[in-house]
């Protein structure tokens, strides 16, 4: 039972010094770093909206008659064809886009992840972290988009959301180590280090998630939520892009949660936090 108390003890006060010295590391490199976050969602929203009214605007352009039946094989064929070259351009767009939103990505959260980490920003450091980022990302899109397809719609967003926490719980370890290794090995070491200590990690990221329920109570209370979508959609429409459609509104949405400053800041600091557990965590093996 002393015993019990004594590692409970000792595993509050290890706690405690990662967090005082997290926040030691805090400076004005915060700013910029809920500027680029911030950003990087403006824009990666951006492009998800710009990428679905082209593909809208190309289904409106097929000239489908009423009755299908009075077409003749000639036309029947015709429209086939433009239908699989249209399946085609779906796909191939979406990979590009996907490809997009992680080179915007790999510069944002690069330079984002050495601030934090106190690593020096190179163009060797960021063209590793973008190949990086093509693995580790595509394999996050990709178990998002066979949550979405394979599991039942009843659970399926359950399980996407279960995938990203998953997804951001093993993200977070993985760039604070590829910031101070700067190699691919870091992949596996942080699946491992994530699965070994996972007790350190367990408890840091429940209390995180707790405390961003709160704050999107109380960004809805204030009205904080609603004043920043409503930016959004004035500064979407002064680029051009004019959310028409639900699933459009509720991307723009989505965007407005991310970029909530509070949220924003909760982010930047709780990275500060987690890169010094897993350093420390590290050196006491």
């Amino acid at each position: 039972m002393k015993k019990t108390k004594q590692a409970k003890s000792n595993f509050l006060e290890w706690n405690n010094q990662v967090l005082v010295s997290s926040i030691k590391k805090i400076d004005f490199n915060i700013l910029l770093i809920t500027i680029l976050d911030a950003l990087f969602y403006f824009l990666s929203g951006y492009l998800v909206i710009f990428w679905l009214q082209r593909i809208q605007a190309k289904m409106l352009s097929f000239n489908l008659p009423t009755d299908v039946s009075v077409l003749g094989v000639e036309r029947t064929q015709q429209l086939a064809a433009e239908a699989k070259a249209f399946y085609y351009l779906v796909v191939f767009s979406f990979i590009l886009l996907l490809i997009a939103i992680i080179f915007l990505a790999s510069i944002a959260k690069g330079i984002i992840w050495a601030k934090t980490t106190k690593t020096k920003i190179s163009f060797a450091l960021i063209s590793k972290f973008l190949v990086l980022n093509l693995i580790w990302m595509g394999f996050w899109f990709a178990a998002v988009f066979l949550a979405s397809w394979l599991v039942e719609i009843t659970t399926a967003t359950k399980f996407m959301v279960i995938v990203i926490v998953t997804g951001l719980y093993f993200t977070n370890t993985l760039y604070t180590i590829f910031m101070k290794e700067q190699n691919f090995k870091s992949i596996t070491k942080s699946i491992k280090f994530n699965f070994t200590k996972i007790k350190l990690l367990v408890t840091p990221y429940l209390i995180f998630f707790i405390f961003l329920f709160i704050i999107s109570n109380l960004s809805a209370l204030t009205k904080l939520n609603q004043s920043v979508f409503s930016l959004l959609i004035n500064l979407y429409g002064f680029i051009g892009i004019n959310a028409i459609s639900q699933f459009e509104i509720q991307i723009i949405l989505l965007v407005s949660l991310l970029v909530n400053p509070l949220f924003l800041l909760s982010f930047a600091i709780f990275r500060y936090y987690v890169s010094t557990l897993v350093l420390e965590a590290e050196k006491a093996g």
